[in-house]
């Protein structure tokens, strides 16, 4: 029996049918040609975004001045794209160009941590914390874990005077790992701050059992111990304060140290000690006010008026601003029985301890309640006396005018906008918090 011939015996081929031959194989080129074009294209914007790829490489190893040169070789080819001035934003801020970097931040924003971050700390450099703290949360919100952004915004809440803001992250920061001395040591600054010296000094104890030689912390040995022995210091605890003192003054000997450490042993009785440290302050800075007054303060405690003028003569000039300087004046006055010098410096030391009064109790108040009208005002005030024009403008600007607002704000605001000068702090209601 011979096979059947027919059509339906047989199976259909698409090879054999021209319906299926030739649109398929005209498909099949087709998308080839594309997928090759595409390629081409891809290549081509692959070999293109070359010096992108390297400016950013060089952006991870900190290299910002090839980073800038290949951004803006990049730029001259590519004008107004927006990865390339991001990439140069970050390069000037690295190079402390901060100006210029929030310029062009304004115009192309950021969209990434490290973006929001160079942004960020081109504010930071022109100390314009309250404009870099909302970047930095931003930054967080993206990477929650990102150790430079919260030790950055923990640094700005600090400075703003949020503290219990700025105790949570750095608690956030002293828990990544590799940060626990660091960390302490923020939280060792907060603590001080706030006026809780004693969590201060256990976070500073935890610091150095972490890095007991002081290394590898964001300060230097020398100012690690100095801080952590002023902290006992001021607690009283003057002979736990001097063997710290002294490993400051191995790691690098500085007047402000030897002052401090002078203080220490004057405390506990070794008053030869005392004067060798504040003398051997006044030889490494001969300009040096503290140690002088606390010779000076020996001398009027021994009754050597000679020896006493000997020390504070340099200060007259300070006195008129300084309140121990102008109470020493005062008692070498009474000591050589000079009636006249006695109630000029009398009457002088009273108006400044009257204003060095005010202004604890406006620093308390800023400490313990940052957020209040006052706390504000006062704080903007204190940041155009530095001259921060800035950040004072943005802190008052923040306060809400009213038609009931006090004179002194108003004419703070005037102050800080046309940077003339400030009204006194003697204005400054204080029965009103």
């Amino acid at each position: 029996m011979t096979p059947s011939t027919s059509p339906s015996a047989e199976p259909v081929r698409a090879s054999r049918n021209p319906f299926f031959r030739t649109p398929l194989r005209k498909l099949l080129a087709l998308v080839v040609a594309i997928a090759a074009a595409l390629g081409a294209v891809a290549a081509w914007q692959w070999w293109q975004d070359a010096p992108l790829r390297d400016a950013e490489a060089e952006l991870a190893r900190d290299n910002a001045p090839r980073a800038l040169a290949l951004t803006e070789y990049y730029l001259d080819l590519h004008p107004g794209s927006g990865r390339a001035e991001a990439d140069r934003a970050r390069a000037l801020s690295l190079l402390g160009r901060a100006d210029e970097a929030i310029e062009v931040y304004k115009r192309v924003g950021a969209a990434t941590t490290d973006e929001l971050r160079a942004w960020a700390r081109a504010h930071i450099l022109k100390a314009e914390w309250s404009r870099a703290a909302p970047l930095l949360e931003q930054a967080l919100r993206l990477s929650p874990a990102d150790a430079d952004a919260l030790y950055e915004l923990t640094t700005c809440r600090t400075r703003l005077g949020l503290l219990g803001e700025a105790i949570d992250t750095a608690e956030r920061f002293t828990a990544l790992p590799g940060q626990g001395a660091r960390g302490n040591i923020l939280i060792g600054a907060i603590q001080a701050d706030r006026g809780n010296a004693d969590e201060a000094i256990l976070a500073y104890k935890r610091a150095e059992s972490l890095a007991p030689d002081g290394l590898g912390l964001q300060l230097p040995p020398e100012e690690f111990f100095e801080q952590y022995a002023s902290l006992l210091l001021n607690q009283g605890r003057d002979a736990e304060a001097i063997p710290l003192f002294e490993r400051s003054l191995a790691a690098r000997p500085t007047a402000a140290t030897h002052h401090l450490l002078g203080k220490a042993f004057a405390r506990t009785g070794d008053v030869e000690a005392a004067r060798r440290n504040w003398n051997a302050a006044i030889e490494l800075d001969p300009a040096g006010v503290t140690p002088r007054e606390e010779l000076a303060n020996l001398a009027l405690v021994a009754g050597d008026a000679a020896a006493a003028r000997e020390s504070i003569k340099p200060l007259e000039r300070l006195a008129e601003h300084r309140f121990e300087s102008a109470y020493l004046f005062q008692r070498l006055a009474a000591l050589e029985k000079d009636d006249d010098a006695f109630a000029r410096w009398k009457s002088k030391a009273d108006e400044l301890r009257d204003l060095d009064k005010r202004i604890t109790s406006l620093e308390q108040l800023m400490a313990t309640t940052p957020g209040s009208y006052w706390a504000q005002a006062v704080r903007a005030h204190k940041f155009a006396t530095l001259g921060n024009w800035q950040q004072a403008a943005d802190l008052i600007n923040g306060i809400e005018k009213t038609d009931e607002e006090h004179p002194f704000v108003t004419d703070l605001r005037e102050a800080v906008r046309t940077r003339g000068p400030l009204p006194a702090l003697d204005r400054v209601p204080m029965q009103q918090f």
